[in-house]
């Protein structure tokens, strides 16, 4: 009798003795465990206290699978699949806090976990992955603002040109500011809601160039102002986008085969070669292969103003600063009657005259003041965002 007594007591007490040392495995690992040294029995035991009755062990169990790493990131989505609601919700929320908190390139295929979640699933799962989504995209979005100004880009509204016509737009600009960190630029990625880049100078690389191809609502390009010769990746480092409305290149030398890529490019409106040396039969190239894109090929000279279109004579309707056009002392309302030896009827007829000077060309500039005839000799400029 003493001893079934013993035996009963033997049987009852191993099953609690087995959790409380899978428990203390548990415990000991918490501390500094790393995704290689992730214990997958210490993983099973806390993913099964997920739905423990008390809320408290539930807490805790969650708290434990976070310390394992993304290792565990696996037997989570297998969990998910085979555990109810409780399971789901705080597996999920597992997998987002990994998002959150590590570095895009090392958290383990979390971002990607959910994403493939909420593609391919239904009902809560999809709608849970989906609100997970939206917490670390925005999170990551906001810290993305902060390394890339922190890294001297420019973020925020400010002067766009698109074909030769300045627009204030929300734009990034990777500049002479920059730090030349090309590692920070991978976060362009989370740049969300800026549809518009910009680059310049030292910027204008090919690995600069990946990492904008990047950028989710990107829709419109420039690339200008580069003194030295630019490598073939700087465009063929855009040709995985699915489409680009507008690509400006202004003061970049091209060359034949660049002329190649960008005429294999997902271009969509528009393009505009300014001063970049590209020959006449190479832009014919691109317009055969790119029927019913709008084409602006100029020499690279820039007057700096604009005329209401619709008139039939070419009155001012803006002098931009720092123009050939305002060293001139060209006007509000001025008439531009003629520019070097051709005569001007329409805004037409000027944009397609200064298109054949470069910049640092000086022509004569004829216009009406109050009926009165003015002349003024101008130095074109590059066009510049002012």
């Amino acid at each position: 009798m003493l001893l079934l007594g013993f035996i009963l007591l033997l049987i009852s007490v191993v099953p609690a003795d087995k959790a409380a040392a899978q428990e203390r495995s548990g415990e000991e690992q918490s501390g500094e465990v790393t995704v290689a040294t992730a214990s997958k029995d210490t993983a099973a035991y806390w993913i099964t206290q997920l739905s423990h009755e008390h809320y408290l062990r539930r807490e805790k169990a969650s708290q434990k699978i976070k310390q394992l790493g993304p290792a565990v990131i696996p037997d989570l989505v297998t969990a998910m699949n085979q555990g109810d609601l409780e399971v789901l919700e705080r597996s999920v929320a597992v997998i987002s806090e990994f998002a959150i908190s590590l570095e895009p390139a090392d958290d383990g295929n979390a971002w990607i976990t959910l994403k493939n979640m909420a593609e391919n699933s239904v009902g809560r799962r999809a709608l849970a992955a989906k609100a997970a989504m939206d917490e670390v995209a925005e999170s990551r979005s906001e810290r993305a603002e902060g390394l890339l100004v922190a890294a001297g880009l420019f973020i925020g509204d400010g002067d766009f040109s698109v074909a030769a016509s300045q627009r204030l737009l929300p734009l990034v600009e990777v500049g002479d500011g920059w730090n030349g960190d090309v590692k920070v630029l991978r976060w362009l990625e989370w740049a969300g809601g800026i549809g518009h880049e910009s680059k310049s100078g030292k910027a204008i690389q090919g690995g600069v160039l990946r990492n904008v191809a990047r950028m989710p609502d990107l829709t419109a390009i420039a690339i200008v102002n580069s003194d030295a010769a630019v490598d073939d990746e700087v465009f063929s480092s855009l040709s995985d986008m699915e489409r680009i409305e507008s690509l400006d290149i202004r003061y970049v030398n091209l060359s034949e085969q660049q002329g190649e890529i960008i005429s294999r490019l997902p271009l969509r409106t528009s393009l505009t070669l300014m001063g970049t040396n590209i020959t006449s039969a190479a832009v014919e190239k691109i317009r055969s292969r790119l029927p019913g894109l709008e084409i602006q090929f100029r020499q690279g000279g820039f007057l700096g103003v604009s005329c209401y279109p619709e008139e039939r004579e070419c009155r001012v309707n803006m002098v931009y600063p720092n123009t050939a056009a305002a060293d001139a002392g060209l006007m509000f309302r001025d008439i531009i009657i003629g520019a070097g030896e051709n005569e001007i009827s329409d805004f037409s007829t000027l944009q397609k005259t200064i298109n054949k000077y470069q910049a640092g060309d000086e022509i004569e500039i004829r216009f009406l003041r109050g009926g009165k005839l003015l002349k003024a000799k101008v130095t074109l400029r590059r066009l510049e965002e002012n």
